[in-house]
């Protein structure tokens, strides 16, 4: 017997993976040894642009998937059918109308039994590969087929996500987590647009070389203007984007100002280490910084109680230029009062912070792109832990569940009275991204695994041919489609497994009876000029004694539209499963029963009840129809 997440890979292959890694002669590569569970021990084939394909599995076989123009998956839902005797909408029952010499379409299908595929009573050229399926695994709960086809399995952590040493040198460890360029532009750091970057002037190097040298009390003695004057012969012309509307105007805004280079005559020392959090306040203009706290990390002596030692080195409170609207106190923490005495102007900060930290320095901050433009500050060094620790969704956590979650330390807990402490927020990003960097990519949040929908992922996929020489030949079928997915099956299956997000045409089927079941070939027809990419049905039979005739008539309808009017470039896979509401509601009926503190009983009739329930509802049938071996595609 095969496994379903077999046919679940082979579905996965049909899709995302790419038409050039179509092997010679035997097909494509196949699994050596088959596993009962393979998520762990699967070896990716080459990728798609959204997804890997996994190995195949031995006893599978696709060529030409070039040639491809489609793949149906046709679950056949068989409820209320005696367990301990044999179903006769089953294919294994189906199948003895050949030996019989009925006519009906399973002759069609079968009459071939020496494998020859020009049989005369075959209407089109076609592979049948049909074999049993041993759906799960276990006897916990039963899984009905929408479950293990249509959810891809969770990704395989990766052997690099590692857990690192504590040998690691931290800060070598910690500059691995800068920003990129391209992800500072697309979260909004500040930077220097590109003639600023380009130019150079004498005046300013010297200015810059005597900025550097200043102490915080040769600030704290300078006039306003003076520090204005000082800022302005320094300052960057800078934007945000790629845009260059985005260029800022200096004449309605304070300067900006770039970190500095090292003096070349300067003692070599290690890059420093800084934790960077401001505080704002509304003004009539905008957001303008009212307070800064700057800490700076201390390397220990590798005693684990200092590593993650910093100091204070700047905590100032900042007078707005502009009237202040809002104070924020339940974000900031800052008031009216706190500011009232305060004649520290923006330039000041700016004339500390350049003659604390250069250019080779790192700066680490939560969304730090916030603090750097309430500063008028640019540095390229920048780790932001609310990008290391975003979730793989992109979601972005913030510094207080963080904080929390992984470091067990209360933090903003103001309660909208007293608000955040810059200091507290600063040395709090300062620790993630120290325990981050020793760590490594395993200090994380764990966040709960959503298996992703086959046919989410490849809607997504869909149109996406990104090859760039133009060849289609290089991309999966899932890039390459442009036609219309298709989903036909009861209301509750529709909605329940989350199929269709707005971009797949939804019909409702209740039953194999309905007129609505002969939709599925329809929607496959060849002729058909709007004919489906991607189709995914469930069909359900009552499998009663009473209604059986009319459910295989219309079966064997169904099958012979498939065979006769759909084209051989698409690959169809109908599977069978028997009395799985059946099973799932004695599952849950003996989960209640046999909980200690329940007061019903469960007998041992149940008991045997229920495995047989169990054993039909996990063995089930599959038959894949693929073109004939002249054609190139096989399954």
């Amino acid at each position: 017997a095969t496994e379903g997440s077999d046919h679940r890979d082979i579905i996965m292959n049909f899709l995302f993976r790419q038409s050039s890694s179509d092997g010679a002669g035997d097909g494509i590569q196949k699994k050596k040894k088959r596993k009962l569970i393979g998520a762990s021990g699967r070896e990716p084939m080459r990728q798609s642009s959204l997804i890997n394909a996994p190995t195949l599995p031995s006893w599978s076989n696709i060529r030409n998937l070039s040639g491809m123009g489609g793949l149906a998956v046709i679950e056949i839902s068989i409820e209320d059918c005696d367990p301990g005797s044999p179903c006769p909408l089953m294919p294994s029952e189906r199948v003895k109308d050949v030996t019989d010499g009925k006519k009906t379409p399973w002759t069609t299908l079968f009459g071939n039994t020496n494998g020859d595929t020009n049989n005369s009573d075959s209407k089109v050229q076609r592979s049948i590969t049909a074999c049993k399926v041993k759906l799960f695994q276990g006897n916990k709960h039963p899984r009905c087929l929408s479950d293990v086809l249509m959810f891809l399995p969770p990704p395989v952590a990766s052997s690099e996500n590692d857990t690192k040493t504590q040998s690691v040198d931290v800060i070598d460890a910690i500059y691995d987590l800068r920003l990129t360029p391209k992800q500072m532009r697309s979260e909004g750091y500040p930077f220097v647009s590109g003639q600023e970057e380009s130019s150079t002037d004498d005046n300013k190097e010297s200015v810059e070389n005597k900025i550097s040298a200043y102490s915080k009390s040769d600030v704290d003695e300078m006039s306003t203007v003076v520090a204005l004057d000082l800022i302005k012969t320094v300052s960057v012309e800078v934007s945000f984007g790629d845009d260059d509307e985005d260029v800022v105007d200096h004449t309605e805004c304070e300067h900006y100002v770039k970190t500095f280079s090292r003096n070349v005559d300067a003692s070599p020392r290690r890059p420093k280490i800084f934790a960077i959090d401001c505080e704002m306040v509304q003004t009539k203009a905008e957001m303008e910084l009212a307070r800064v706290s700057v800490i700076e990390y201390v390397e220990g002596n590798g005693n684990e109680e200092d590593e993650e030692k910093s100091i204070l080195v700047l905590d100032e409170l900042v007078k707005p230029r502009r009237d202040v609207l809002d104070y924020l106190t339940h974000y900031s923490g800052v008031t009216a009062k706190m500011l009232l005495d305060v004649k520290t102007r923006i330039e000041s900060i700016q004339l500390l912070l350049l003659s604390l930290i250069h250019e080779e320095d790192l700066i680490i901050g939560h969304s730090a792109e916030n603090d750097l433009r309430a500063l008028r500050l640019v540095h390229n060094n920048i780790v932001d832990t609310s990008v290391v620790f975003r979730g793989d969704n992109g979601r972005k956590y913030s510094l207080k569940h963080l904080s929390n979650v992984l470091l067990q330390r209360q933090i903003q807990n103001g309660c909208g009275s007293s608000g955040h402490c810059s200091r507290e927020d600063a040395e709090a990003s300062l620790i993630l991204a120290l325990r981050r960097a020793k760590h490594g990519s395993s200090f994380r949040l764990k966040e709960s695994v959503k298996h992703q929908n086959v046919l989410d992922v490849f809607q997504k996929a869909k149109g996406r041919d990104h090859t760039s020489d133009g060849n289609s030949s290089e991309s999966s079928f899932a890039e390459r489609n442009e036609r219309s997915s298709v989903c036909i099956g009861p209301n509750d299956w529709l909605t329940g497994r989350s199929v269709g997000n707005g971009s797949q045409h939804l019909l409702s089927c209740e039953s194999i009876l309905s007129s609505m079941a002969m939709a599925v070939p329809s929607w496959l027809a060849s002729k058909k000029p709007s004919r489906a990419g991607m189709l995914w049905a469930k069909l359900i039979c009552e499998g009663s004694r009473e209604g059986f005739k009319n459910e295989l008539k219309k079966q064997d309808e169904i099958i012979d539209s498939l065979v006769t009017n759909v084209s051989t470039d698409t690959p169809i896979l109908v599977i069978f499963q028997r009395n799985y509401l059946k099973a799932n509601a004695l599952t849950r009926q003996r989960k209640a029963a046999t909980n200690p503190k329940a007061t019903c009983f469960w007998s041992a009739c149940q008991e045997e009840e229920w495995k047989q329930y169990m054993s039909s509802c996990r063995n089930c049938e599959a038959l894949w129809i693929g073109s004939s071996c002249q054609q190139q595609t096989k399954s």
